[in-house]
Formats: C-alpha cells, sequence, structure tokens
C-alpha cells in the first residue's frame, strides 16, 4: 500500500495518486510555523488544514492524532473531531503529551496513560468507515515486557494495525499488522 505524506492541494493532483495520503503533524507544523514539533499545533489548526485537502480528493487520508491532543477527554474529543472531517484512519503515538518529532524530546506515556488513551479513542470511534492505528514513536525504549503489553492492550481493544520505525524488527503477534515508518520523511513506507 503507497501512502504518499502530502502537505499542499497540488500535490493531490497526480495522474496516478497512490493509495491514500498521510497528513503529518510534524511535517504540517514545519509548513505553518517553521518548526518540526506537532506538540505546537492545536486540534482546531490541524482540521482546518485537513478540510481543504479533504475537499480536493476522495482518496483515503491518515491523520496524526498525536497522543490524543492530551489527556484521555480531549483524545475522544479528538477522535471524534477527526472522524467528522473525514478521516479514514487515525493515528494515536504512544508519548506523553506534547507528541514531538525529536526522538531526544519523546517520552512514552505511562502504561495506565497510554491504556485511557486508547480506551478513551475506541469509546469514541464510530465511523464504519474509519480505523484507529497505533504508532509506536518510543518503541525503542521498551524491554520486551513493556512492548508486549502496550500491543496486547491495543488488541484487547481493537486496534489492528501498529506502525514502527523502519529500522526495528516487527514482531510477531498474531492479528496485528505493522507498518514502517520512516521519521526522516514522515512517511508510512507499507
Amino acid at each position: 500500500m503507497q501512502i504518499k505524506t502530502i502537505l499542499s492541494a497540488p500535490e493531490l493532483q497526480e495522474a496516478n495518486p497512490p493509495a491514500g495520503y498521510f497528513l503529518s503533524g510534524n511535517a504540517l507544523s514545519y509548513q505553518l510555523i517553521g518548526k518540526h514539533n506537532e506538540g505546537l499545533l492545536s486540534l482546531s489548526e490541524y482540521l482546518h488544514y485537513f478540510d481543504y485537502l479533504r475537499m480536493l480528493t476522495d482518496q483515503p487520508f491518515i491523520l496524526d492524532g498525536q497522543a490524543g491532543f492530551g489527556n484521555p477527554l480531549n483524545t475522544y474529543y479528538s477522535i471524534t473531531e477527526m472522524e467528522n472531517h473525514g478521516a479514514d484512519v487515525i493515528l494515536l503515538n504512544d508519548q506523553t503529551h506534547p507528541s514531538h518529532s525529536n526522538k531526544e524530546q519523546q517520552t512514552p506515556a505511562a502504561l495506565t496513560e497510554f491504556a485511557g488513551r486508547l480506551k478513551s479513542a475506541m469509546d469514541a470511534h464510530h465511523e464504519e468507515y474509519s480505523q484507529i492505528w497505533l504508532k509506536l514513536d518510543c518503541i525503542n525504549t521498551y524491554d520486551a515486557k513493556q512492548m508486549q503489553a502496550r500491543l496486547m492492550i491495543a488488541k484487547q481493544l481493537g486496534i489492528t494495525d501498529i506502525i514502527i520505525d523502519q529500522n526495528h524488527s516487527i514482531p510477531d503477534i498474531p492479528d496485528l499488522k505493522f507498518h514502517r515508518f520512516n521519521y526522516e520523511d514522515q512517511s508510512i513506507l507499507d
């Protein structure tokens, strides 16, 4: 599956469109304010920009739900709003809020915070045409037991797709589909 990271309307007018598009919070932050830090964007700023792109194509869009834009209540609201605006897939990461693209600034959420955010996201999720995916930004900080715990929570809540660093080995867990992510250009590789 070819997913293209997108930032501008002309990129949507290709003769052979990809299978879908990804609107990276990191890339959009750089586009709007000149800083590679999605934690500086509000949900309303992100969705305002997305609305323009969504009107130009009916191709699937993956949105960056970051760390849910705050606590579990914010996560619930964020998922609802992203679905209402036309998201096909919403990524939620495993970082504390606010999210950071710079690996040195990424802090994994405590297991209870992580579980609460995912539970809120799945409770808010009501669109039959959208999905919630987990993006494990902090995968390199977990030992095997910590990784297993997060993946099992995601699986138990009904999340089936996981995004991991392209350089990390893919865990062998039945019923979970893993996609590789390139942090350099903020692209989903498969």
